[in-house]
């Protein structure tokens, strides 16, 4: 997130955050089921961070059905 803040504040000047919520509020949350990948550092165990996605597309399930 960090890096597309530099680079869209950099192509798209003031629009920049039209972008970064097209892509990380529409699309990553509303269009694709996110999921985030997370784990620490060894030298810091008590510190967590995002180490990678997997964003598959949004499935709506019927919530009639049961688990089985």
């Amino acid at each position: 997130m960090g890096e597309s803040y530099r680079k869209w504040k950099a192509k798209y000047g003031d629009q920049w955050e039209d972008k970064f919520r097209q892509r990380y509020e529409r699309e990553m949350i509303e269009k694709n089921d996110t999921h985030f990948y997370v784990g620490t550092i060894h030298q810091h165990p008590h510190v967590w961070i995002i180490v990678g996605l997997f964003y598959p597309p949004r499935v709506e399930q019927d919530r009639q059905a049961g688990l089985f």
